[in-house]
């Protein structure tokens, strides 16, 4: 790209030169006097490797610089340099190793610096001179391979520097160490700090002990073993601790004694058997989640009375809490809201144990497989007026327990041994609204359903029934919004049976082998409203004569799980008759998805395709049009990969091209800003970086379509399609496009 290309575009406002081979940009190809009302510049996936000395610098008017994807692996001193209004930088998926001290200097409003999805070995503050000053400046390292984190040159010439870094992510990255000083440049400005995803096993007082400012702290999913007790010495307004996913086993006592904003701290799956006594003594706590531990009872003794009375979510699932010894033990939390005590060893729920919570909304006592509950509705005495949502689900109920509570909304009693649901259970739950007994002994429909005048979602999986016809589904069920009725043991299915149902809106069904003539269209062809229809397959099958037929015009979410699907027939999509269709595969045994399944699709212009977690090699190119809008074509608008086993080769190579085309034609305008922003295919992008090429030693696909898979657009689609060769010449050219 000669350094004279746009000297003479004067009034030259967005440049885009993306998904080009561009490999260099010369110092004086963009210049603040001739290019001063630049305010948009995008140089993603290119070819640049190294930006050097004053490469952008004192352009006045630019407020969005991407470079984002290409293969920069060095930044010079002062490559970036006096842009007064630049708010966001992006460098994420390079291959950087090393950037220069002062690489950014005097870029006072940068909100974000992304340098995600590099090869940075270590992060030197010294880089940034005067950045972020007058903004909220965000600095993302995050998937890098940084490992110890000590002080080099983060001091100035004048003595000590301090960068103004307000939110910091160093998650998923190697660090196991972070030097005494090492953060000090920035702990005087920092209010968040993303270290989750890394391998540290303790904290220290030297590091985290002086942010004055510091109200979030991320250190989820390390292998931390233990808390100095003055780790937070000086970190007064820290609001949010997330320490999930750790080794700790312990908690000294006067941990949180400097913090006095506390309002979250997520300390579950950790391999906590107590907590310390009066651990919590502030009022301000609102959240305490203390899952997948091993304690023994419910810690009332760690909060004090100031901090109970302000808890709102109290999370003890996936423990061996064994009881409730007496009301007693919640009568200071006046605020709780929300009771988490799923996956414990409760025996019993006494009698108005939960008397002093009068709030309380949401309680799941699920997975608690010897629980008794009082006769009467007494173990539930005293939320009549507050309670909306109860689980009980897995709790060994061989009959319908009684609830006296009016207000209950929600009610899942999956995995019990309940045959009946008396009509009696519809007068004392007036108001509920979604109703699962899945997984139970029903052997028919619970009658009682019919007298639930706001039942909205009724929830039958699983169960030992038999017979479904146009008299199971009547009086207030006509009313459904969602229904699941998959892996019953039915024989007969009358295909009228959901047929008075004109509400319903989503349904969860399975194949029935040993239905006659059973056809997924044909039931459901009178639900003019379905638009989420979810089929799961546990036996071996590929639908397709039970998806023979045109589906309701409104029809436009079709998931399809279960590992007992190992292919998709052709024909999937023959009969969707709506314009826009999000199609769901997910934790199923396919292995591809060839271009003839989207070939039926003669109604769908906009498809959005999420096939994460399965079992993926390959899949083809549902395009049928050069780009979106094209009258009769069919564009993808999404595509999730993440979670299969790619074979990268030219049967997955259009994906890159596909790209190209979507950053060139759907990049809409950010609404608060006034240059354009892609920031909806940026967050797709990262679902490419994630999924892994098997073929190329798990690879990151993303790398391995912009390096080494040069398939064009028409790979993995029909070999008699030329048209779309002409395509990719001309997006290749038109991609280098100058709006002025």
């Amino acid at each position: 790209m000669p350094q004279t290309s746009f000297h003479f575009l004067k009034c030259l406002r967005v440049l885009k030169l993306q998904d080009n081979q561009i490999d260099a940009i010369h110092k004086g190809t963009i210049q603040g006097g001739i290019h001063a009302g630049l305010e948009a510049l995008y140089l993603s996936f290119n070819s640049l490797e190294f930006l050097n000395i004053h490469t952008f610098m004192d352009l006045p008017s630019l407020e969005l610089l991407q470079l984002d994807d290409n293969r920069i692996k060095r930044i010079e001193r002062h490559a970036f340099m006096n842009m007064d209004v630049l708010k966001k930088l992006d460098l994420r998926g390079n291959k950087l190793m090393a950037i220069s001290d002062e690489a950014f200097q005097n870029l006072p409003q940068l909100e974000l610096l992304d340098l995600a999805y590099n090869q940075l070995q270590s992060l030197d503050f010294s880089m940034l001179d005067q950045v972020g000053t007058l903004s909220s400046f965000h600095l993302n390292v995050s998937h890098n391979a940084l490992q110890q984190l000590e002080l080099n040159a983060t001091r100035g010439r004048g003595g000590e520097m301090s960068a103004n870094v307000k939110m910091l992510d160093l998650s998923y990255n190697n660090v196991t160490c972070i030097g005494h000083s090492y953060l000090r440049p920035v702990e005087q400005s920092l209010t968040h700090l993303h270290l989750s995803h890394n391998r540290l096993i303790n904290t220290t007082r030297e590091v985290f002990g002086n942010m004055p400012h510091l109200q979030w702290l991320d250190l989820s999913s390390n292998q931390l073993a233990e808390l100095d007790f003055d780790t937070f010495r000086n970190t007064k307004m820290m609001q949010v601790l997330l320490l999930t996913h750790n080794q700790l086993s312990s908690i000294p006592t006067q941990l949180f004694r400097p913090t006095s904003g506390l309002r979250v701290v997520d300390m579950s799956h950790n391999k906590l058997r107590s907590l310390p006594d009066t651990l919590f003594t502030q009022s301000g706590l609102e959240q305490l989640i203390l899952s997948h531990n091993l304690l023994s009872h419910v810690p009332v003794s760690s909060l004090g009375a100031a901090t109970a009375a302000t808890l709102c979510e109290l999370n003890l699932s996936w423990n061996s809490i064994v009881e409730v010894s007496s009301p007693d033990v919640f009568s200071r939390f006046k605020s709780l809201m929300w009771l988490d005590m799923s996956h414990n060893r409760l025996l019993r729920i006494k009698d108005s144990t939960f008397l002093f919570v009068s709030r309380l909304s949401f309680l799941d006592l699920s997975h608690n497989s010897q629980m008794v509950l009082e006769t009467r509705g007494r173990s539930f005495k005293g939320l009549e007026d507050s309670l909306l949502e109860l689980h009980l689900c897995n709790t060994s109920l061989g009959s319908m327990p009684e609830l006296l509570l009016p207000a209950l909304r929600t009610l899942r009693l999956a995995q019990n041994r309940i045959q009946d649901v008396p009509v009696e259970v519809a007068r004392s739950l007036t108001s509920l609204q979604q109703l699962d007994v899945s997984y139970n002994q029903l052997q028919a429909v619970p009658p009682a359903a019919r007298s639930m005048p706001h039942l909205r979602c009724l929830e039958l999986a699983g169960n030992p029934i038999t017979t479904l016809s146009n008299t199971s589904f009547q009086g207030a069920m006509e009313h459904l919004q969602e229904l699941d009725i998959r892996h019953l043991t039915l024989n007969y299915f009358q295909p009228s049976a959901l047929s008075r149902m004109a509400s319903l809106r989503t349904l969860s069904l399975s194949p029935y082998d040993h239905v006659h003539d059973y056809s997924v269209p044909e039931i459901i062809q009178q639900n003019t409203g379905l638009r989420n229809l979810h089929i799961q397959v546990l036996e071996n099958t590929d639908l397709e004569k039970e998806m023979l037929g045109p589906l309701p015009y409104k029809v436009r979410n079709i998931t399809l799980s279960g590992r007992g699907l190992t292919s998709v027939p052709h024909s999937l999509f023959k009969g969707i008759r709506s314009f826009r269709l999000h199609f769901t595969l997910h934790n199923t045994s396919v292995e591809t998805l060839p271009h003839s399944l989207f070939e039926q699709m003669s109604w769908v212009r906009n498809l959005s395709i999420d096939v994460r977690d399965n079992s993926l090699h390959s899949v083809g190119n549902p395009n049928t049009g050069e780009f979106p809008g094209v009258l009769n074509t069919m564009f993808i608008t999404e595509l999730q990969l993440e979670g299969n086993t790619w074979t990268c080769d030219c049967q997955i190579g259009w994906v890159e091209v596909w790209q190209r085309k979507k950053r060139q034609y759907m990049c809409q305008p950010d609404k608060q800003a006034r240059v354009p922003g892609c920031h909806k295919i940026s967050a797709e992008q990262d679902d490419l970086r994630e999924a892994r090429c098997e073929n190329r030693n798990n690879a990151s696909l993303i790398e391995v379509l912009k390096l080494d898979v040069e398939c064009g657009w028409g790979s993995g689609a029909s070999a008699n399609s030329p048209f779309w060769v002409l395509g990719v010449t001309v997006i290749f050219f038109t991609s280098l496009q100058v709006n002025h």
